[in-house]
């Protein structure tokens, strides 16, 4: 997890520092806060403050008796980041491959969960939603409809990116997986979520404050558990990073 946090820029660390909050706890929120306001003048800040993110979001992908249970044994509390993001693949209800960094899975995660939300979609639902994005053209519309129709089961991402180019795909991937993640976060961080998801994409502040009226398939996480309304946001968003820097080709894995 170490290798993509450091890929973060100040307000990525500010955001996940909000979602990780939790006064009931043990992890040391006074000090993460702590080392994110000595960052912004002090840069060697970084490596202590992405340590103590990793533990973190790794202490809330384990129950209480398991951190504990590891710790008197003299190991590391939290569970392995790879172990993290196959629980929230599973409870997601996506599939990604095995083996690879762990940034191809939580891009390949970020990619399998909007998938499944544009498949949950008709054609027209789709072509209504983008409508609604100025930067996408009505002849463009016109040819996605015509695509998924045609092709029937074929998978969206991928004809999203050859019909509009991977910087408009990604920024519509970005959009829907920003609308997601605020179902699981407080309004504080969603608000610099959204913030931030505009400032690289300045089109998306024409859709408001709700980018994507996602499905009622991400309502029923509302009645998760604690953990996973930390750990879900988390790993999304840290697949979003990974996308940023296009290393990666934008390709959705399987959807269970």
């Amino acid at each position: 997890m170490k290798d993509i946090l450091q890929k973060c820029t100040i307000e990525d660390f500010e955001y996940i520092s909000e979602v990780l909050e939790n006064y009931a706890s043990i992890t040391n929120d006074s000090k993460r806060k702590q080392l994110l306001a000595e960052l912004h003048s002090d840069p060697s800040k970084k490596e202590e403050l992405v340590a103590l993110i990793d533990e973190q979001i790794r202490y809330f992908g384990s129950s209480d008796a398991a951190y504990f249970g590891r710790k008197l044994l003299g190991k590391d509390g939290g569970i392995s980041a790879a172990e993290l993001v196959s629980d929230v693949c599973e409870k997601s209800k996506v599939k990604v491959k095995l083996g690879g960094s762990l940034e191809a899975r939580l891009e390949q995660l970020v990619n399998a969960v909007v998938e499944k939300e544009l498949k949950s979609k008709s054609p027209e639902e789709l072509v209504k939603a983008f409508k609604a994005m100025p930067e996408i053209t009505e002849k463009e519309r016109n040819l996605l409809l015509e695509h998924i129709k045609t092709n029937g089961e074929v998978l969206i991402i991928p004809i999203l990116v050859e019909l509009l180019g991977p910087k408009l795909a990604l920024g519509i991937i970005e959009a829907i997986t920003v609308t997601i993640i605020s179902k699981f976060v407080g309004q504080q961080a969603a608000k610099l979520l959204v913030k931030e998801a505009i400032k690289r994409n300045p089109w998306l502040n024409a859709l408001g404050p709700v980018m994507w009226a996602v499905s009622a398939t991400w309502l029923a996480f509302d009645v998760q558990g604690p953990a996973f309304r930390k750990t879900i946001p988390i790993c999304l968003y840290l697949g979003m990073v990974g996308l940023r820097d296009g290393q990666e080709v934008i390709a959705p894995p399987e959807v269970a």
